[in-house]
């Protein structure tokens, strides 16, 4: 792969993009001969290199909408600007995952409802009141934010 994959993340840009594409499309043994073959991958760390091949599994694993999903939520994750991304990634992220079950369950139903909106829809139902109804001011904050990724994505792309 390109060099690109040298950094701790998302966002693939360019010809890396296009090598993680391509590798996604092969099979998992063209992909294993590849990467075993390929000096980028080879100079990493074990435990990079276990991280990846994972990634790949669980890339296999999912569903051809969920795989869209993936790739329309990179290239959201690649639009962003760096501040962006670090917001999501240091302060928004880590109070998602705090969140106790039921108050991210009922987050995931109204970004359901927000995903694929047009923005100004989108907007005008964040602005809603009764949309809003029972959020503390923290979970309406972090669903507007969460609300632009992919229009209801709720994790970044997994680094590859």
């Amino acid at each position: 792969m390109s060099g690109g994959n040298r950094n701790p993340g998302p966002p693939f840009s360019g010809g890396a993009q296009a090598s993680l594409e391509r590798l996604r499309n092969m099979t998992p043994a063209e992909r294993e001969r590849f990467l075993q073959n390929n000096q980028n991958f080879q100079s990493k760390s074990p435990e990079e290199q276990a991280r990846i091949r994972q990634n790949f599994q669980r890339w296999d694993r999912m569903m051809p909408q969920q795989q869209q999903a993936m790739r329309d939520n990179e290239r959201v994750w690649r639009n962003m600007t760096p501040e962006q991304r670090q917001h999501i990634r240091n302060d928004v992220m880590p109070k998602w995952r705090a969140l106790p079950p039921e108050r991210r369950q009922a987050m995931m139903q109204r970004l359901n409802i927000l995903q694929n909106m047009p923005e100004s829809a989108r907007q005008q139902r964040l602005n809603d009141p009764n949309f809003m109804r029972g959020m503390n001011a923290e979970d309406q904050s972090m669903l507007r934010d969460l609300s632009h990724l992919r229009g209801g994505a709720t994790e970044p792309p997994p680094e590859l």
